[in-house]
């Protein structure tokens, strides 16, 4: 059960405005005891309160450990953890009148973090960066999941600790591949000749959520992009005029409307969502789904005892080499009138990025903490596919963690609606990208 809760926890965190369906939720006892009390009860005589307010889901349970720790340290200091499933509708106004909490957490899509950064409403990290990791083995700078710490340059400073770490990518099934003859492509000539073999034997070569339009173009068309020249997804990243028009970014798109045009996209993707799409695939009408790492756990019961779920990452250029989507959320610090619990702040997240956390989080919630490397008793509790996964995610492939889908908001949108508009062939490759650029430059730099 708890693993099925990754397939809920990644389409909700790149969902738009989505709804809580309750306001506040547990308390844990952590740091001298939890109090559910206001911003104004926090502070007591003689007392330190901590308070940390957390998007309502499963990733509450990295806390746990550390906050137990925590507590035998410091029993004298009182912390508050709120567990808000409306987290992101009153980040703001909490904000505005200095009673946000001193960690917060929720899904990056549906708030403005990189804003609430430059308005000097968040502390830089780069101080906490600088400490030393638990176990004293290098800086929390080294710990850390380094595509994540990116994610949150703004400004030559960085503002976000990212605390989950997944990656996108397709997947296939190894039986129904032996009973073809057919072979993992190597690169994307190789993948396109495959796709055609498939077809040839009566099987539709790929399925996506086009609900979610966004998996596809996690897994297939952003990483395709920073195969063919990454400097073109850095100009996206960045907002540049005219980026959506640059080469590489028609070049990949032109790649899905050949897709398109020769039959390689199941079109009955267009209604389904994504677990929908998923189950065609483990049916075998489709050989291959855009997901990630999450795809085994969320559906769990699904798949037949020989199935063999495979994963594999876009096919690059031929030169042995590819790219792939790190998808990354992020917790925050806002800024405080009193800075006096820093200290307490930069032991907490010693304690949040410890080898100790990561077994438990990766134990008992079937994630994988956001640090840079994972230990053999991390990955051991981890689904088969996603060891894999990571095992491949080895010198030869760039793990990405591209920003314009969380700086610019907007355009997210708008290429949601272009993929689709592109595989219901409302649109060509050319009218995608003039599309996207004009919307680019509605949207403005984010610098």
């Amino acid at each position: 059960m708890v693993k099925k809760l990754t397939a809920i926890f990644y389409v909700c965190v790149l969902l738009f405005s989505l709804a809580g369906c309750a306001g506040k939720g547990s308390d844990r006892d952590g740091g001298g005891g939890m109090e559910n009390a206001s911003g104004d009860e926090a502070e007591t005589k003689g007392n330190i309160t901590i308070r940390i307010m957390w998007q309502q889901e499963v990733t509450e349970q990295f806390w746990d450990l550390p906050l137990e720790k925590f507590k035998e340290n410091h029993p004298d200091v009182q912390v508050e953890f709120e567990s808000n499933a409306k987290a992101a509708e009153v980040i703001r106004n909490l904000l505005n009148v200095g009673e946000a909490p001193d960690i917060f957490y929720t899904w990056i899509s549906d708030v403005d973090y990189y804003g609430f950064a430059r308005e000097g409403l968040l502390y830089p990290v780069d101080d906490i960066l600088a400490e030393s990791n638990l176990e004293g083995t290098g800086k929390l700078a080294d710990t850390i999941f380094s595509a994540g710490l990116e994610l949150g340059e703004v400004d030559k400073a960085h503002y976000f600790l990212p605390t989950s770490k997944l990656i996108a990518g397709n997947f296939y099934s190894g039986k129904l591949f032996a009973e073809h003859g057919w072979e993992a492509p190597s690169d994307w000539d190789a993948y396109i000749e495959l796709c055609g073999e498939i077809k040839a034997d009566g099987i539709t070569p790929m399925i996506y959520a086009g609900v979610y339009p966004f998996m596809l173009a996690d897994a297939v068309l952003v990483p395709m992009i920073q195969n063919i020249d990454p400097a073109a997804l850095e100009a996206l990243n960045n907002n540049e005029e005219g980026a959506w028009l640059d080469p590489a970014v028609v070049e990949a798109v032109g790649r899905l409307e050949a897709m398109r045009d020769a039959g390689f996209i199941d079109k009955n993707s267009l209604a389904m969502d994504h677990i929908q799409s998923q189950i065609d695939f483990i049916g075998n009408k489709d050989a291959f789904v855009p997901s990630g790492s999450w795809l085994e756990g969320e559906m769990e019961d699904q798949w037949p005892e020989d199935f063999d779920l495979q994963p594999m990452f876009v096919p690059g250029e031929g030169d042995g080499k590819t790219a792939a989507t790190a998808v990354v959320e992020c917790m925050v610090l806002p800024r405080q009138e009193d800075d006096s619990r820093l200290e307490y702040i930069k032991e907490l997240v010693q304690l949040f990025y410890s080898d100790e956390n990561a077994e438990y989080v990766a134990e008992k919630t079937g994630f994988m903490l956001a640090t840079e490397k994972q230990t053999e008793e991390v990955m051991q509790f981890l689904p088969e596919s996603v060891q894999t996964m990571w095992g491949m995610a080895d010198d030869s492939v760039t793990v990405i963690s591209p920003s314009y889908k969380v700086r610019y908001k907007e355009i997210l949108t708008e290429l949601n609606n272009c993929i689709n508009a592109l595989i219901q062939e409302e649109i060509n490759g050319q009218e995608f990208c003039e599309r996207m650029d004009a919307k680019a430059g509605e949207t403005g730099s984010g610098e």
